[in-house]
């Protein structure tokens, strides 16, 4: 478009063109759905979903050393997609756990 007006100049006395950037738009905290049990990496992730049998002591030590955490329903997360989400308080991105 920028071009154009440059090539048009009636197009730039209309007000048709700017030369301002558009600012990116602000992401809005949205609520979870449900509880969930998030990671720092996909490979503390994938370490939950290997650990079978001895899950509740993998995810214990997960969460008590910080490379996982439970996230409680209703609590606010920016740019939750299916597998991830980012923590507004922080702005650290957690990969979510899925059971099954």
């Amino acid at each position: 478009m920028f071009r154009l007006c440059s090539l048009f100049a009636p197009l730039a006395l209309l007000g048709a063109c700017t030369t301002t950037p558009t600012p990116s738009p602000t992401p809005v905290a949205r609520p979870l759905e449900r509880a969930y049990i998030a990671c720092r990496t996909p490979e503390h992730v994938n370490a939950l979903h290997a650990a079978g049998a001895n899950f509740q002591r993998e995810a214990d030590n997960h969460m008590a050393d910080g490379r996982c955490r439970r996230f409680a329903a209703g609590q606010k997360v920016l740019s939750r997609g299916r597998d991830s989400f980012v923590d507004p308080a922080n702005g650290v991105k957690y990969w979510i756990y899925h059971w099954g």
